[in-house]
Formats: C-alpha cells, sequence, structure tokens
C-alpha cells in the first residue's frame, strides 16, 4: 500500500458533536473518493510522537487538518509534531457549526455531515490541482 499525498488530519474526538463529524465526514468522502490519493493520519499516535507515524505525515505534500471547535486540538498536535499545516478547516469558526459541549456525540445530522463533507472535498479537490 502506498502512501497518499494528501493527509486528512482530524480532530475525530467522540466527546462532542462537532469531533465527531469530523470524522464521519472524513470517513463518508473516503468511501466516495477511495483511499488512493487522500488518508486519514492518526492524531493520537502523533501526539504521542510515534515515530513512523510522523514520519509518514511529513512525507505528504498536503496535510488538512480539520478541527471541530475553537480549541484546536488536530493544529496544535500538528504544531508541537512539526508538521506543516498547508490546509485548515475549523467546523465552528468556518462552518458556523456549533459545538454543543461534552457528551453531545449524537447531537448532529446527516445535512450536517453533508455539509462538512462538501466543505472537505472542495478542499481535497483543490490539494489534488497542486500535486
Amino acid at each position: 500500500m502506498k502512501n497518499p499525498e494528501i493527509g486528512l488530519l482530524i480532530c475525530n474526538s467522540g466527546s462532542s458533536n462537532s469531533g465527531t463529524l469530523t470524522g464521519m465526514a472524513c470517513i463518508e468522502l473516503l468511501k466516495e473518493l477511495g483511499g488512493d490519493d487522500i488518508g486519514i493520519l492518526s492524531l493520537p499516535a502523533l501526539a504521542n510522537q510515534v515515530p513512523r507515524q510522523t514520519l509518514i505525515a511529513k512525507r505528504m505534500k498536503h496535510i488538512l487538518i480539520i478541527d471541530g471547535c475553537s480549541n484546536s486540538c488536530a493544529k496544535n498536535i500538528a504544531e508541537k509534531s512539526g508538521l506543516p499545516c498547508t490546509h485548515y478547516l475549523n467546523l465552528e469558526d468556518d462552518l458556523r457549526i456549533q459545538k454543543s459541549g461534552p457528551f453531545s456525540t449524537l447531537a448532529y445530522s446527516s445535512e450536517d455531515v453533508a455539509k462538512v463533507k462538501e466543505a472537505i472535498k472542495e478542499m481535497v479537490i483543490l490539494m489534488k490541482q497542486l500535486v
């Protein structure tokens, strides 16, 4: 399996609606576009400085960091790992999707997933043109 050229570094926190949305939307996008050009990076592995995962991420041409809220956890972990943020999407700031707070895992709709997926897809299409 070859490494994709575009990495998705996502919050994917299952403790809130906005974090859950980042993961749901990216999985739906991978189902639609396939995983040859894009792949989801391991945020926990990067936070724990797993050498192999850090090396894989640093070799990618583009990294799209997707955070669910203004805490910007994924972006902060990327910075601490020395990863470049070539593209960034924050659901709360950019898409006006409000975080409902802790334990709001299921407080989202299929329309929310579609909205987030489309925003990510537009950014991925742009990155593919730059590769």
